[in-house]
């Protein structure tokens, strides 16, 4: 499996806060059957961690990647950034500020939770008018999807890539995202399931317990699509 949103860089974000717990998510990933993982830090936030792309943070896959073979940890870190579409978003994506996934046309996007879905379309067009292809986060936690699913389905439809988090699936992140996943999961609308991990105590990266809720909730979704197959492609920068 190939997870395609983790806060495993160390002392970025609200995810790993230093090196060891790092290594700790990444060998629980790596025993749940997990080879790659791209590495995801929060960027365009509030805070002074605005990790855009510079020298420092493209160093920061590479000392992690370092530190994990070092560790003897099977583990690839691919690059990438969970954006937020604020402020000046449209600015900094047509400088190029922004780490796009394993540095191809997908770039991963976040809201916030109750975002207007109108500004969620004009983000969603800027990203597009510059040639990516939006990978929505955890469509399923924002607050107009969970009202409306459709919503969100319209967006698969016009080649946005909805990304669903594993906990929302299994009841770790309330009632109406659960609803919300279960739904768009159903209806084909999902093209990727991440753990969007930040622990290994919590939120973790183990995605094996995905595998038995799938078989026995989802009969008619394919895992090797959701979990290997598409989140492979979009690191070759391939269709999916």
């Amino acid at each position: 499996m190939l997870d395609l949103h983790c806060h495993i860089l160390p002392g970025l974000d609200d995810g790993a806060e230093r090196l060891e717990v790092s290594l700790s998510m990444a060998a629980m990933a790596a025993d749940s059957g997990v080879t790659h993982i791209f590495a995801t830090p929060h960027c365009n936030t509030r805070d002074t961690r605005k990790n855009f792309r510079t020298p420092a943070l493209i160093d920061a896959y590479t000392a992690l990647q370092d530190a994990l073979d070092r560790a003897g940890i099977p583990v690839k870190i691919l690059s990438g950034a969970e954006v937020l579409a604020r402020g000046r978003f449209a600015e900094h994506l047509r400088a190029g500020d922004f780490m796009t996934l394993n540095g191809s046309r997908y770039l991963l996007v976040e809201f916030y939770f109750d975002e207007d879905p109108a500004y969620m379309e004009r983000c969603m067009s800027a990203v597009e008018a510059e040639g990516l292809i939006p990978v929505v986060a955890h469509p399923e936690r924002y607050f107009c999807v969970q009202r409306a699913p459709e919503l969100a389905q319209l967006w698969a439809e016009r080649g946005r890539i909805l990304q669903l988090n594993k906990g929302s699936l299994l009841g770790e992140l309330g009632e109406d995202a659960f609803t919300a996943a279960s739904l768009l999961l159903r209806r084909g609308a999902v093209s990727v399931i991440a753990s969007d991990a930040h622990h290994f105590l919590r939120r973790s990266p183990e995605m094996g317990e995905l595998l038995p809720l799938l078989a026995r909730r989802f009969p008619e979704v394919d895992p090797d699509l959701l979990l290997r197959r598409n989140p492979l492609r979009i690191a070759k920068d391939q269709a999916l």
